[in-house]
């Protein structure tokens, strides 16, 4: 996917506004040293994590103009995948209602806002970001004043916390709410419990066919919360949630059960030029998209029926591996399975061989044909059939 460019072009005169600059590398440069401290702030120095990435000006910019477009992006592929394989659709006789949750400067709202409207070109939004900072809602306020696109959509920003449902100011139920990358600060150290109880309070947030949407870092830590949190879902009983993703099946968790792996994806996307720019100095991985995602609704996906039980979906858990005469492929299946599948080479043409060897953590695959080896879930395809999401 392509990051909007009028987005780009904003950013970066708040953050030249600031800097009294107007080179877009001069003022990549001047960012970086910012950018790096808000990285390592969100992934490695976890005690420092939670720092107010609205303090100053410096620091606002460099957020906004590189993790803006990834928190964007991030939202863009869950949003696409829950329509384009889970088959979502929002109600089309209204406008569509959706609920920020901790949302910062709007990147995961405008990101549903955008595709939403680009498939259905004739939706209208009401939409609400909540945060505690008023220095992001007053971003979030000029950024939508200034886009025309983005002003079309009746849009309230409320200043509270996550946590406190009886501040968000929300009369009606939503569509989709999204809690991206803020249910880690909100939570940070509670019990799971807490999150349990808060999640119980969203399900009274939501229409019928309405989807609640998490997005985490894809640490070990961030990732096996969502793990832990998916399977209270599905002990629930009676059930009030559903699994939408990323998980193909509504069984326990088989990651949480081997802690050799944790669920995450990785995603490749079109970096926009200022993030580059910034990267010349950071020497980042940028390129791959990693994050964690828990997608749950009140009913079941619509095709949940033709899915669930049958191993021969399957979402990656690990890069493929090419070995003597066959490609290995490893991930969690809509049996509920941890699973090793053995594809020989000969069954494949080159294309398709290429295909496979460059999937990524959390693509989804479908073989046509599987037969079941010897060994505990593992499987060997008997055909050339497959198709990838």
């Amino acid at each position: 996917m392509n990051y909007p460019q009028e987005l780009e072009n904003w950013w970066l005169t708040e953050a030249g506004r600031h800097l009294q600059l107007r080179d877009p590398k001069t003022i990549a440069q001047r960012l970086a040293e910012r950018a790096g401290k808000l990285s390592d702030a969100f992934t490695i120095d976890r005690e420092e994590r939670f720092t107010d990435c609205y303090a100053d000006p410096l620091t606002v910019a460099a957020y906004g103009n590189y993790f803006f477009p990834q928190t964007y992006a991030r939202t863009n592929f869950v949003i696409s995948e829950l329509l384009n394989f889970r088959h979502w659709t929002p109600p089309q006789d209204r406008p569509l209602r959706i609920l920020d949750l901790g949302g910062g400067t709007g990147a995961a709202l405008i990101a549903g806002v955008d595709l939403l409207s680009e498939k259905f070109p004739h939706c209208q939004f009401h939409t609400t970001l909540v945060d505690q900072s008023e220095t992001a809602l007053k971003l979030y306020r000029h950024l939508t004043r200034d886009q025309r696109k983005r002003h079309l959509f009746k849009s309230s920003a409320v200043r509270a916390s996550l946590t406190e449902s009886a501040h968000w100011n929300i009369r009606e139920p939503q569509d989709l709410i999204l809690v991206s990358f803020s249910l880690g600060e909100a939570f940070y150290q509670q019990e799971d419990s807490v999150v349990q109880a808060w999640l119980g309070q969203l399900l009274d947030k939501l229409t019928p066919n309405g989807l609640l949407v998490i997005l985490e870092p894809a640490l070990k830590e961030t990732s096996e919360r969502l793990e832990r949190l998916r399977d209270f879902v599905v002990s629930e009983s009676p059930r009030n949630w559903h699994i939408w993703g990323p998980c193909l099946h509504e069984k326990n968790c088989p990651l949480l059960a081997g802690k050799k792996h944790w669920c995450h994806e990785v995603r490749n996307w079109q970096i926009p030029p200022t993030i580059n720019r910034i990267n010349d100095r950071l020497r980042r991985s940028v390129w791959d998209l990693k994050f964690s995602f828990l997608a749950l609704g009140k009913t079941p996906p619509p095709n949940a029926t033709d899915i669930n039980g049958d191993p021969r979906h399957v979402r990656l858990l690990t890069p493929v591996v090419s070995g003597h005469g066959k490609l290995l492929l490893s991930g969690c299946n809509a049996n509920g399975e941890h699973a090793e599948y053995d594809i020989l080479k000969r069954h494949l043409d080159k294309p398709q061989a290429r295909q496979l060897e460059t999937l990524k953590r959390g693509d989804i695959v479908t073989f046509n044909a599987l037969e079941k080896l010897g060994g505990k879930n593992q499987y060997r395809l008997t055909d050339s059939g497959f198709s990838v999401r």
